[in-house]
């Protein structure tokens, strides 16, 4: 694939923010409350494909209770999925090396376990879920064996940690989802479906662009290190464009972070332009005789690539997970096995966060 040119003057283009590479407030301090409204209905004006994300033929994710099978099931209730990994990293990255009294490394267990005690107490979800990613290939591997191939391997001193992370998630009863050759944005987009379907309206944790595909009448983006949400009108007002956009714009774009190709030379500024004329990839790359220099000749030479480019950042949201809605209601709190946790990690205030949970829960 070609060398590529890219710009990075608008919002979530900065490659930090991604998991791996990330550098948030070091401070990580706990954020007033937030906005928490969500936005309107997308634009009439932009077409969806019936291909975009809710609607992949894909085996139906299933329901363990069939209480919240039905539309408008979980009407006027919030669901939380925290993209894990990318939470994880981004924890792991702002504080300090942290060790347990057995001399195992904490920080991200720290961090990670802290960020969850807050969005227990603070933002009260009914639903709260942590999607993984496992190791090995996923399906755009299979179509593209570049994909994140320039990601580097997990810090030595992470790899320990997400077991004792997946430990505090046992003793706090909040289900832990993963699903082999699935991301966890793919389980983002499949919970956040399920969300919808019943009417709740859902918040994604996550930093990931790929995932700004999902945001909809019920669906948000949730940046906790801000207690920001980001809705369709702050996504217009970023990136210029409708959540429905957002997989041709990458497409377009590229995203260096996940060695996504993308189009040389096509920029997010340019790229808005054209999605703003011409609303969807396939007019683009249509009309792309009417666009002059190189960029035009880019667009007509690497039409192909482009076409992967938009398979690889188009989020399944039809993963063949068995969802447990019931596990996923904050009352399985076991507080004997959490407060034993935190003795073996070291974590003298996590206690007193813990009882305040509780407390705020009745």
């Amino acid at each position: 694939m070609s060398e590529r040119t890219r710009q990075t003057s608008l919002p979530g283009f900065d490659d930090r923010e991604q998991p791996g590479d990330t550098r948030p407030d070091p401070s990580l301090a706990s954020a007033a409350s937030g906005r928490e409204a969500l936005a309107g209905n997308l634009p009439a004006s932009v077409p969806r494909r019936k291909s975009d994300r809710l609607d992949q033929a894909e085996p139906e994710a299933a329901s363990r209770s069939a209480n919240v099978n039905e539309e408008g099931a979980l009407a006027g209730k919030s669901v939380w999925v925290i993209d894990s990994h990318s939470l994880i990293h981004q924890v792991f990255h702002a504080l300090p090396e942290m060790k347990s009294p057995r001399g195992q490394p904490t920080g991200a267990v720290f961090g990670f376990t802290r960020d969850l005690l807050y969005l227990l107490a603070q933002k009260r979800p009914d639903y709260l879920f942590c999607a993984f990613d496992l190791p090995g290939g996923t399906f755009r591997h299979a179509v593209y064996d570049q994909y994140k191939a320039q990601r580097a391997a997990m810090p030595s001193e992470l790899v320990p940690q997400i077991p004792s992370i997946r430990r505090v998630l046992a003793a706090l009863g909040i289900p832990a989802l993963d699903c082999p050759s699935y991301e966890a944005d793919d389980i983002l987009a499949t919970v956040a479906r399920l969300a919808q379907e019943r009417g709740a309206r859902c918040l994604l944790v996550t930093n990931d662009k790929d995932c700004r595909q999902l945001i909809d009448q019920r669906v948000a983006i949730y940046n906790i290190r801000k207690d920001e949400v980001l809705d369709a009108a702050g996504l217009q007002q970023q990136w210029g464009i409708a959540p429905a956009q957002v997989v041709d714009f990458l497409a377009l774009v590229g995203d260096s972070v996940d060695n996504v190709p993308g189009v040389p030379l096509i920029g997010p500024k340019f790229a808005k332009q054209l999605l703003a004329e011409h609303g969807r990839l396939e007019a683009v790359l249509a009309h792309a005789g009417e666009v002059g220099g190189k960029r035009g000749e880019n667009l007509r030479q690497f039409r192909q690539q482009a076409e992967l480019s938009r398979d690889l950042v188009r989020l399944n949201a039809r993963v063949p997970l068995e969802i447990d809605w019931d596990a996923a209601r904050p009352i399985h709190i076991d507080r004997q096995a959490a407060r034993q946790l935190f003795s073996e990690f070291g974590f003298r205030t996590m206690g007193e966060k813990l009882d305040a949970v509780l407390k705020a829960s009745g």
